[in-house]
């Protein structure tokens, strides 16, 4: 016996796919905004950093022993 599997297919008009296509371009858009503010923000970030590490605002800790002592410290 022959056993068919039968899918609907399902039909969309043209308006409906425009419409989800309009709706992901604005995630899209959306998403890229915020992308462009956290990349802003993460620039800004680096450079406050490169100018205390210029400053000698920093404390470098190159061993476990000078990490413990640092966060004691605090």
């Amino acid at each position: 016996m022959l056993k068919i599997k039968m899918e609907t297919i399902k039909t969309l008009n043209v308006e409906d796919y425009i419409k989800k296509i309009n709706k992901v371009e604005t995630m899209l858009k959306e998403i890229k905004q915020g992308l462009s503010y956290f990349d802003e923000e993460l620039h800004e970030s680096i450079r406050r950093g490169e100018k205390d590490i210029k400053e000698g605002k920093v404390t470098v800790c190159k061993t476990e022993e000078e990490l413990d002592n640092f966060f004691a410290s605090l």
